[in-house]
């Protein structure tokens, strides 16, 4: 009888395990020290998880979960030399998220799909080009 409890708790601790690495995705991290627009969700300076839950996606989220946003991407040809990074478009005072640069993890080299808000403030900022974009390195 010991046995088949060892044998099963053990069952369930593998089942356990293995379901958490199945549900885990590849994904980089980023303090990000401006505020700033994923799509049209408005995010906070702070410590962010990125990932793409499913192809052409890119999910961002904050380390408390309080703050998630969802956006829709394309696959990036583009490259930072100096590793994984996320690239923002800056309009005056507001950023963008504008790109998502991982060499190592391929599915998460994308560029970011312009949203509302964006378009928005490109629109009553007279039209504007993008002032600069900045990097933000990623781990």
């Amino acid at each position: 009888m010991k046995r088949i409890s060892v044998i099963a708790l053990f069952s369930i601790a593998t089942l356990a395990a293995s379901t958490g690495l199945i549900a885990q995705q590849p994904a980089v991290k980023a303090n990000i020290p401006f505020d700033f627009t994923v799509g049209d969700q408005s995010m906070p300076a702070g410590e962010y998880t990125i990932t793409s839950p499913s192809r052409h996606i890119v999910q961002i989220r904050s380390e408390d979960w309080r703050h998630v946003g969802m956006v829709i991407a394309i696959e990036s040809h583009n490259e930072h030399a100096a590793g994984a990074a996320l690239v923002f478009d800056k309009y005056g005072e507001y950023y963008f998220l504008h790109r998502v640069l991982s060499p190592t993890i391929t599915s998460l080299n994308l560029d970011v799909a312009l949203g509302n808000a964006e378009k928005k403030v490109r629109t009553r900022e007279a039209k504007l080009e993008v002032e600069e974009q900045i990097l933000v390195a990623t781990r």
